[in-house]
């Protein structure tokens, strides 16, 4: 497994370890909540949905946390500002871990700011994400609350190398740093197949190396947009499953410290690929540890021999 010389930063997200070498602490895995699409939407822009099934997802979550030792960190997509708090609020109310919040509408994502320091939870919220696009508005509104945990994001137009993507990445950290954030998560950004695709698991390993910084990455993203599973014969649950988890096993041995999966509808069987491979990694990291003289402790997955 990778070892890296850079001393590895560590911090605590809503009671949820994230950062360190490879192998020390479990992969962290982040599930989707009211994406269009879901079964359980019932309006994006109103913010209606199926709370009983809603609830049952979360409670997989737990359940998958329990078994495996691998923390869960629910995202939180609100289409409105209206939705945005009602889903925020439910989720807050019906689970104990981080929330990771985010929109493609600006004024949702100002919501979401607004909620961390109503509902007095701010130790929890992870804001995603600190971008090139990112509006000094939203910015300053960041910079006045309480929230101190974000994604930065390392996508750039421009950015088709390792050097130019981690360029970006370095930049977008000032930009956190100048408005209190403390605690970063490196998205290195996932592009679609045939347009980058791969770059952001280089990228991953760079970011441990240079920076020694916590990695996130929405590995899922790749699949989604893949005209391969657009085609009639390949457009199902099983062949999107197989692609996402995939893409997720790949990330986790790319050394990534919090890994985006998608949907919660996939949630279980999420959870049993990467508790698998943490018990590939939990030996290939004991072993190089021995071999290398490190004295450090590791996760031990649990085996069910």
């Amino acid at each position: 497994m990778f070892v890296f010389k850079k001393e590895q930063e560590v911090y605590d997200f809503g009671g949820v370890t994230i950062g360190g070498s490879p192998g020390e602490n479990p992969a962290v895995l982040v599930g989707g909540l009211f994406f269009t699409g879901q079964p359980i939407v019932e309006n994006t822009k109103e913010g209606t949905f199926n709370e009983a099934l809603t609830k049952e997802w979360i409670s997989v979550g737990n359940t998958m946390m329990e078994k495996t030792g691998h923390p869960l960190i629910i995202q939180v997509y609100g289409r409105s500002p209206q939705a945005m708090e009602k889903h925020i609020s439910f989720v807050a109310e019906n689970f104990d871990g981080p929330i990771m919040f985010e929109s493609t509408n600006m004024n949702a994502r100002i919501r979401g700011i607004e909620l961390c320091d109503e509902l007095g939870l701010s130790n929890r919220f992870i804001y995603n994400s600190i971008n090139l696009s990112t509006k000094a508005e939203e910015l300053e509104k960041l910079k006045t609350s309480s929230l101190d945990s974000a994604v930065v994001l390392g996508w750039s137009p421009r950015a088709t190398s390792l050097l130019d993507r981690m360029s970006t990445i370095k930049q977008m950290i000032e930009s956190a740093k100048e408005i209190g954030i403390e605690k970063m998560l490196v998205d290195p950004a996932t592009m679609p197949v045939g347009a980058g695709f791969g770059l952001d698991y280089r990228t991953l390993l760079a970011i441990k190396s240079d920076l020694g910084l916590p990695t996130c990455i929405g590995s899922h993203n790749a699949p989604s947009a893949w005209k391969f599973l657009k085609q009639p014969e390949f457009d199902d649950e099983s062949a999107h499953l197989s692609a996402v988890v995939s893409a997720t096993i790949a990330a986790q041995l790319f050394a990534a410290d919090c890994i985006m999966f998608g949907s919660m509808i996939r949630t279980r069987e999420v959870f049993i690929a990467v508790a698998l491979m943490a018990n590939a990694i939990a030996t290939s990291v004991a072993e190089s540890h021995r071999s290398l003289g490190i004295s450090k402790d590791i996760f031990e997955p649990p085996t069910f021999e």
